[in-house]
Formats: C-alpha cells, sequence, structure tokens
C-alpha cells in the first residue's frame, strides 16, 4: 500500500514542479514592467485629481528634472502624516518633479483626501497596471526616478523633508 501513495506524491510534485515552472516562464514577460531599484521606471499616465494627466514618458521627454513618485491612499494614517512633509519639499524644490498617486483607494476617497489636505503637488489616481508595475510592501511608499528615467531610490514608510533631500539630491 504504500507504494501507489508514492506514485501519487511524485506524480503530484511533478506536475506542481511544472506549473511552477510554466508560471515563472510567462511571469518572466510581465516583470519587464515592475520598477526595480536601478532599472528603468515603467512609463505610467495616471488621471491627476482636478483634471488632466500625468504621463511619465512625456515628463521625461519635456522636462530635465527627477521625480519624486509617493504612492498612498485616502485610507492610510501614515501617509496622512507624511503629505505635509512631501508638500513642504515639493515647495521647496521646484527644480523636483513630485507627484503623488492613490493606490489601493477609490476615487472619492481620494478625492476628499486631496481637498483635505491641499498638497503643493500634484495627486492623481493610480489603476491596476501602475500598481502592478510599482510595488510595494504597504503603504506609504516613494519611489525617486532621475531625469533619465532610472529609479535611484525606492523608500518604504514615511519620509519626511530631510529623507526626501538625502533620497533625492545624495
Amino acid at each position: 500500500m504504500p507504494r501507489p501513495t508514492l506514485r501519487l506524491t511524485g506524480v503530484f510534485l511533478a506536475v506542481l514542479a511544472i506549473g511552477l515552472a510554466i508560471a515563472w516562464a510567462l511571469n518572466a514577460d510581465n516583470n519587464a514592467d515592475v520598477a526595480e531599484l536601478g532599472g528603468p521606471a515603467p512609463d505610467f499616465t495616471v488621471s491627476l485629481i482636478g483634471g488632466g494627466r500625468f504621463s511619465l514618458s512625456d515628463h521625461l521627454a519635456a522636462d530635465d528634472t527627477p521625480i519624486v513618485l509617493n504612492l498612498w491612499a485616502s485610507w492610510c494614517i501614515p501617509c496622512r502624516t507624511e503629505t505635509p512633509e512631501i508638500s513642504a519639499f515639493a515647495e521647496e524644490h521646484p527644480d523636483v518633479k513630485v507627484i503623488g498617486v492613490a493606490v489601493e483607494d477609490t476615487e472619492d476617497g481620494a478625492i476628499e483626501f486631496a481637498e483635505e489636505f491641499m498638497p503643493s503637488y500634484q495627486l492623481g489616481i493610480g489603476d491596476t497596471a501602475f500598481e502592478t508595475a510599482y510595488p510595494r510592501l504597504g503603504l506609504p511608499v516613494t519611489y525617486v526616478i532621475d531625469e533619465s528615467g532610472i529609479v535611484t531610490e525606492w523608500f518604504n514608510g514615511i519620509v519626511t523633508r530631510q529623507t526626501l533631500e538625502d533620497l533625492v539630491f545624495n
């Protein structure tokens, strides 16, 4: 009796290994458009709260400035804590493009957040493709993208003006 059980276990493990190999192979192409430190930032276009759109590729083509990309959500308490700090940084450094993108949020919640905090930088709403391209361990998370489109920094957690200055200028 132990012999058929071993065979079934072996067949199960073989099918599982083949399935994992196929999933890895299919996912390898999808990972090409995921932000990685030192790699090119995946292009994205987001709708801005208050109207208009922001496109990374358009910005990089038209402007020679680094980008601070902050991912946030209206329900995220740490995001609420850091928003005034990011806003102060944006005011002090007009030579850096700062944009916040709501993820894992509702449009209504993001709009209410924008109306409550009225930050000095643009806020947009990310879609599923954006959320896939810019991974996170939680919220908030901040990416720094240099003027050539390379992700130079990735910071999980609350940022301050000083943190942003260190990330962007060091």
